[in-house]
């Protein structure tokens, strides 16, 4: 199973009668419907092989640092989008 760093909340809306059907096949794997549905989109869009991996205990470049006082700053939606870029800002404080 797939095991995101970071979860966003989002909200959609489904078929009653697909919503039923998903509930009992997650009930019946033993997994939640949150997990089931996690999983299955995950068979669909696999993570980058590329996508690169950032330890927590990586130095960030002051020069980088620096650049982000010429830019605007980022919106929730760009964070959300960009689990790298979240992960830098976090870095910054």
């Amino acid at each position: 199973m797939y095991a995101p760093t970071r979860r966003v909340q989002t909200a959609f809306r489904l078929d009653a009668k697909l919503l039923a059907r998903l509930k009992l096949k997650a009930r019946g794997q033993g997994k939640s419907l949150n997990a089931l549905v996690e999983d299955t989109l995950m068979q669909v869009a696999p993570p980058e092989p590329d996508f690169p991996h950032i330890d927590d205990d990586m130095e960030i470049s002051p020069k980088i640092l620096a650049l982000r006082k010429d830019f605007r700053p980022f919106t929730a939606e760009e964070l959300a989008a960009d689990d790298r870029l979240a992960y830098i800002l976090s870095k910054m404080d």
